[in-house]
Parts: structure tokens; C-alpha cells; sequence
């Protein structure tokens, strides 16, 4: 039996247990708000934290990683390397990380059931929300059988069956390269693109959940500033919170979009062009001459590259939503326990000292946290920009090469 059904069995069956178990001795609102979260943390920890396999390769991990990153670029993919892994987006939501473990004939291909930013954003907000728990849990479920789809239907396909790794021909090798670098520049375009789409949909949010905060307090003040009966004063209220609030969010909003709306047209503009640029130069019947055509469009969009990486890096935590939900948890819990510990300090000192021992280790947890991830964010985003320096000179000398042997 495959490891990806004995994974579904097993989270399927461990939280049907929890939900059996919580509906048996627990009130229904502490199984909504409790029993539902604990069964999708099982799910997601059950199905997405193996590692499932795909295929054994005669061929180091690196080579390995190195050829699906080829591949799965040339068809189209966004595939982000890092060190021992690479990480391939499958749609708006699912993605899946393959890694590559050495075995005495070569290495074994492995997969990872995963997420884009917004996925897990996404996933983890449905969990977490009492009434969308359920959802949550579909999400999760699809998430992984997308992921597990696409190992069997992409990639191992792409590992021949010998595991023997077929060499690029030479004559091939220039157009590879130059797809390649393509899809990486175009990769950076559209994540700095999502990057700068969700800072201003983050920043019409505020506002909008803003104005609805405003609004509540002003329809209390104004319904208690207005003479005459009960409907007059709410009519009369609402009308002009109403009129308070839209004369300053309305503005505000239309201000956030001139500002920042033409950014992310710009951004969105330079990554349709690269996406179409590499399928003309993938295409089949590609004509004679079309790879100097690309190498130009590369080139100038080379400039923009790390422009285009720095922006997708700074969302930092938006672009993590894991690790900022650990850190957001960690802190209110850090508060709530602080504050505890003050209530209690004259009723029962050792009860206080005990909370307010917990919320500051909490809390110094946290801190630490951050900085070990702001660290390893800023490691990323340096590798990124040395990888990138990288891939244009080797394509500057491919390219080279190319038009001497013409």
C-alpha cells in the first residue's frame, strides 16, 4: 500500500477518533471552538510533514534537484531553489517541496505535501476560525491530494524509470539555459507582484475594518447626542456616523490605490512579458533567431531582478503567515499571562509568579524565535541575489558562445 493512502487512513482515522471522543465528553461549544482545531492540527501534521517517495536516481541529490529544476521550469512551473530542496508552486494555493536522499545507488526523490504564502494563510485562518474549521480541513485534504497528484503525474514522469538522468544535448544547452533564467526572472516578477498585491489589499483591510470600528463608536455618540425618540435617534445616528466615516475612509482608500495600484500593473506587466517570452522561445516550431531576441528582453529585465527579489522579501511575516501565527500566539498568550500574574499578585504571590514566570519565558521564546527567523530570512534573501548574479553570467557567456558558433 502506497504511504500516501496509509497517511490518509491514519489522519482520517485519528481524527475521527478526536471528534468521537470530544462529542462524547465535552459540551458542544468547547468541541466547536477546541475539538475541530486539534482534529485539523492532527490532519496537517499526519499528511504534510512525511516526506513521500517518488523515485531512486542513479545520480547525486544535487544533480537530481538540479535536473527536475530544469525540467519543471522548461514546462512552465515556478520552482524556487534552495539548499537540499526545491520548492514547486502548483497553483494559487498548493505547492509541494522535493528533496533528494542519498542511497548506496545514487539518491532517493522525495516529496512534501505544502503551501503557498496565501495557501497556508488561508488554511490556517479557516482552522483557527471556529465555524470554518470543517473547510479548513477540506482545504488541507486537497491540498494533499493535489500535491500527491502532481508527484505522480509530473514529476516522477520526469525521472526516467532506469534512473538513469538523460544529458542535456549540447546543442540544446543554450536554450535550456536561457529558458531557465527566464523562468527564474519571471518567477521574481510574479512573486514581487503577489507581494505588492497583498500590501494593498492589507492596507484596504485596515481600512476597511478601520471604518467599521469608527463607525460603531460614532453611531453610539451621535445616537446619544440627537434629541426626540428612539428611531429618530438611530436613524439619525447611523446617517451621520455614516457620512463621518465614508468622508475619511472613502479618500483614504482611493489614495491607497493611485499610490500603489500602478506599482503592481508595472510589476504584473514585466512578468506577462517574460511568461510570454519563454513560450515563444519553448515553443516547438520556435523560429532561427529567437533566442537573441529573448537574451535582449532578459537582459533588460535583469536590471529589475533584484529590485523585483527585495520587494517579494520585505512582506517578511505576510510572506510566512506559519511562522507570524507562532509569534502572534505567543505574544497574546505572553500578555494574557503577565496580565494574570499582576491580578493575582496580592490574592496569591506564587500563583502570580508562576504566570508571570510562563509569560515572560514565553515571551523570551518568541523574541528568539523572530530573530533566529528574521536572520535566516535575510541568509535567503542574500543567496537569492548571488544566485541570480550567477545565472546571468553564465547565460552572458552561454549566449556568447551562441553567437560565435552562428
Amino acid at each position: 500500500m502506497r504511504s500516501e493512502v496509509l497517511a490518509l487512513v491514519a489522519a482520517a482515522g485519528t481524527d475521527a477518533a478526536l471528534l468521537f471522543y470530544a462529542f462524547s465528553h465535552f459540551e458542544l461549544f468547547f468541541v466547536l471552538f477546541f475539538g475541530i482545531i486539534v482534529a485539523g492540527g492532527a490532519f496537517l501534521g499526519i499528511t504534510f510533514l512525511p516526506k513521500y517517495p517518488v523515485r531512486d536516481v542513479r545520480a547525486e541529490p544535487g544533480a537530481a534537484l538540479a535536473y527536475l529544476a530544469n525540467r519543471l521550469r522548461l514546462m512552465g512551473y515556478r520552482v524556487a531553489e534552495s539548499p537540499g530542496r526545491l520548492t514547486v508552486r502548483i497553483g494559487s494555493f498548493s505547492a509541494i517541496l522535493v528533496t533528494a536522499r542519498p542511497t548506496p545507488s545514487g539518491c532517493r526523490v522525495l516529496y512534501q505535501p505544502f503551501a503557498t504564502p496565501s495557501g497556508w494563510g488561508t488554511l490556517l485562518t479557516l482552522l483557527i476560525i471556529v465555524y470554518t474549521g470543517l473547510a479548513g480541513l477540506g482545504l488541507a485534504a486537497y491540498g494533499f491530494l493535489r500535491a500527491w497528484s502532481f508527484s505522480t503525474s509530473v514529476v516522477a514522469p520526469l525521472l526516467p524509470v532506469d534512473g538513469s538522468l538523460p544529458a542535456i544535448p549540447v546543442e540544446d544547452r543554450t536554450r535550456s539555459v536561457l529558458l531557465e533564467t527566464l523562468s527564474e526572472a519571471h518567477r521574481a516578477a510574479a512573486e514581487a507582484t503577489e507581494a505588492l498585491r497583498s500590501n494593498y489589499w492589507d492596507l484596504q483591510t485596515i481600512v476597511i475594518g478601520g471604518a467599521i470600528i469608527v463607525w460603531l463608536f460614532a453611531f453610539i455618540l451621535f445616537s446619544m447626542d440627537v434629541n426626540g425618540d428612539f428611531t429618530a435617534r438611530m436613524t439619525m445616528g447611523a446617517a451621520r456616523a455614516t457620512a463621518a466615516v465614508a468622508a475619511a475612509a472613502i479618500p483614504l482608500g482611493i489614495l491607497i490605490r493611485v499610490r500603489l495600484r500602478p506599482n503592481v500593473l508595472l510589476h504584473r506587466a514585466h512578468a506577462e512579458r517574460l511568461r510570454a517570452a519563454m513560450a515563444r522561445a519553448s515553443a516547438p516550431g520556435a523560429p532561427e533567431g529567437s533566442e537573441p531576441s529573448a537574451f535582449e528582453l532578459l537582459m533588460d529585465a535583469s536590471v529589475e531582478v533584484p529590485s523585483w527579489i527585495q520587494v517579494s522579501r520585505r512582506g517578511g511575516l505576510n510572506r510566512d503567515p506559519a511562522a507570524g501565527l507562532f509569534i502572534l500566539v505567543a505574544a497574546v498568550w505572553s500578555f494574557s499571562l503577565v496580565s494574570a500574574a499582576f491580578s493575582f499578585v496580592f490574592f496569591n504571590p506564587l500563583l502570580a509568579a508562576l504566570l508571570g514566570s510562563l509569560g515572560i519565558t514565553l515571551s523570551v521564546i518568541a523574541t528568539l524565535f523572530y530573530r533566529r527567523w528574521k536572520r535566516r530570512w535575510e541568509e535567503e534573501t542574500q543567496r537569492a541575489l548571488r544566485d541570480w548574479k550567477g545565472r546571468i553570467d553564465r547565460i552572458r557567456a552561454e549566449m556568447s558562445r551562441y553567437i560565435e558558433d552562428l
